[in-house]
């Protein structure tokens, strides 16, 4: 059962976030991002009316969209309420998002069936309620069946060294965590360890940490620390390396994500 003792009436709030092994959900009517890209795949959905995206350049409107990771884009939220998902590619989620939507492609535009669909189980009223994670998973389960992406079996299997490797960086302090510590734990050598992780995974395992860090750091923030404890923490070198990191990776500073938010750890 997640705490439900951080969330308020979404009115009071621009965005509620709720964290999750496999993807982070927000709804937010506050971004306005500069150019990005990161390693999640990533849902965006216009609850009551479309909005402007460029993608690698394309500029294009639309009320429903899925990006590949590591695509370039710029979104333009334009104060209006949207729908968004952080998908981690390597999970049995993302796996299924890119095999049956993206099919190698850097952008799947949303039909006009599976758009009305989503709108019409009013997630913006379900979420800004006082919520379980029972309530969010039916939700999310919904969701999935609309877009034809649940409950399916993937034959994928990672090499077990790098298996290895990810769930180390799950459970090791990340501010003492490095690419020689990882491969001497496994008996590779750095260089080879990268290439494999890269393989395997689809970014570099310098990549992975960082994003790693950036998810603690604001689990942190939204637990109580500062922004530099927190930073600190999670394995940054100061507030700044924090603040340029997440600027770089999600188009928004920390202090604008942060701001009259609420958090879900679910």
């Amino acid at each position: 059962m997640a705490n439900n003792t951080n969330l308020v009436n979404l009115s009071n709030n621009e965005l509620i976030l709720f964290n999750f092994k496999d993807h982070v959900a927000f709804l937010t009517n506050k971004v306005d991002t500069s150019y990005h890209k990161h390693n999640y795949i990533q849902i965006t959905i216009g609850l009551y009316k479309g909005f402007h995206i460029t993608i690698e350049k394309n500029y294009i409107y639309t009320e429903g969209i899925i990006l590949d990771s590591n695509t370039n884009h710029k979104l333009y939220g334009d104060n209006e309420w949207q729908l968004y998902l952080l998908i981690n590619p390597e999970s049995v989620f993302g796996e299924t998002i890119k095999r049956n939507l993206l099919q190698e492609k850097q952008a799947y535009k949303l039909l006009g069936k599976e758009i009305s669909n989503i709108i019409q189980l009013d997630i913006k009223s379900i979420m800004s309620e006082i919520i379980s994670s029972e309530k969010y998973n039916k939700l999310l389960k919904r969701f999935k069946q609309i877009l034809n992406i649940s409950d399916y079996n993937l034959d994928r299997t990672i090499d077990d060294r790098i298996q290895e490797v990810l769930d180390y960086i799950e459970t090791y302090p990340l501010d003492r965590l490095s690419v020689k510590e990882l491969s001497n734990k496994i008996f590779l050598s750095e260089s080879r360890l990268s290439h494999l992780f890269k393989e395997e995974i689809g970014i570099s395992i310098t990549s992975y940490i960082l994003h790693e860090k950036v998810k603690k750091a604001f689990y942190l923030i939204f637990n109580g620390l500062s922004i530099t404890e927190a930073s600190i923490e999670a394995g940054f070198s100061s507030s700044s390396h924090f603040t340029q990191s997440v600027r770089d990776k999600l188009g928004m500073t920390p202090r604008a994500i942060i701001k009259n938010s609420r958090y879900l750890q679910v």
